[in-house]
């Protein structure tokens, strides 16, 4: 306790230097960007055998935001954005914008259409063969992500769920999309969502 009060009553530089230490210990944690701009996610959506654009495809960008831990980073959420693919199976999720001091990680996403494979991962990370990495091509910026199509045996063998920690608010197309699958293989909807 004698220590603390010498930080808060001590001088100028006794203060700066406990503050660049605590900044230092974050961003070694990996928990804090300085300045990061999370802008626009952008991609398009594909059919992975006939290669044509996939309309109507749900695509949920979940942000978690970190906290430093003597055990690692400790993740818990904190926005969700959704949108669906257009006719050319293109897709737009704004960004949550400039970020400066931020532990906000980049944002996770969730690609689900009734049929087709259910795909997620970490935005920043689908060009180093993580998740679906391993399939994605590339134009410029923008990902082309192919789905491929499942046969009715591979519908009622997998599991789809919404995102449970995400508030059934923020994801009312993946809800609504998960429902049409769940009819068309014989399993309950979910309640819908108002």
């Amino acid at each position: 306790m004698e220590n603390l009060s010498i930080l808060i009553g001590g001088s100028m530089k006794t203060r700066i230097l406990f503050i660049l230490g605590v900044l230092v210990f974050l961003f070694n944690a990996g928990c804090m960007y300085a300045v990061r701009y999370d802008g626009a996610y952008r991609g398009k959506i594909i059919d992975d055998t006939t290669k044509e654009p996939i309309e109507g495809v749900v695509v949920l960008g979940v942000w978690y935001k970190e906290a430093p831990t003597v055990a690692g980073a400790v993740s818990t959420y904190y926005d969700a954005r959704e949108t669906v693919t257009d006719k050319n199976g293109e897709f737009e999720i704004p960004g949550q914008g400039l970020r400066i001091m931020t532990n906000l990680a980049p944002v996770n996403v969730l690609i689900f259409k009734a049929g087709y494979t259910f795909e997620q991962g970490q935005w920043d990370t689908l060009d180093q063969g993580y998740t679906l990495g391993k399939k994605i091509k590339w134009e410029g910026e923008k990902p082309i992500i192919p789905l491929r199509k499942l046969t009715m045996e591979e519908r009622k063998n997998r599991h789809t769920g919404k995102a449970d920690i995400v508030p059934d608010a923020k994801q009312k197309l993946l809800i609504k999309e998960l429902n049409k699958e769940h009819i068309e293989i014989g399993l309950s909807p979910y309640t819908e969502v108002e």
